[in-house]
């Protein structure tokens, strides 16, 4: 049960962080790397984002160490795509399109795929 909690917590975590990341672009303290051709703008929703993140990073490894490498990172990977899609949908009002359900679709599949052959 344990797992289970810490791979939520983790797609929840990685999620939020980048939909934080997404949220802050464009807005705060420009920090410009490489004469700015790469530039980051540091403000609320990019501290929260990168924290977040950072939380995700230390439950994928416990998850890495718990799960069998083959099966936890399609698993995550997929579980973050699909939260990401709905989501983004919902918050930047990105677009459903035919080929992005599909995709979707696609990607639940595997995952099922995956769990049927553990």
């Amino acid at each position: 049960m344990l797992k289970v909690i810490i791979l939520l917590l983790y797609v929840l975590s990685t999620s939020l962080g980048l939909i934080a990341i997404k949220q802050g672009t464009g807005s705060g303290l420009p920090i410009t790397f490489s004469a700015e051709k790469l530039q980051f703008h540091l403000n609320f929703f990019n501290i929260i984002g990168i924290f977040l993140y950072g939380v995700s990073f230390l439950l994928y490894v416990y998850l890495i160490s718990k799960f069998d490498l083959g099966y936890i990172i399609p698993l995550t990977t997929a579980l973050v795509y699909v939260v990401i899609f709905v989501a983004s949908y919902f918050i930047f009002k990105e677009a459903f399109t035919a080929m992005k359900i599909a995709g979707i679709v696609l990607i639940v599949s595997g995952v099922i795929f995956l769990s049927l052959g553990k």
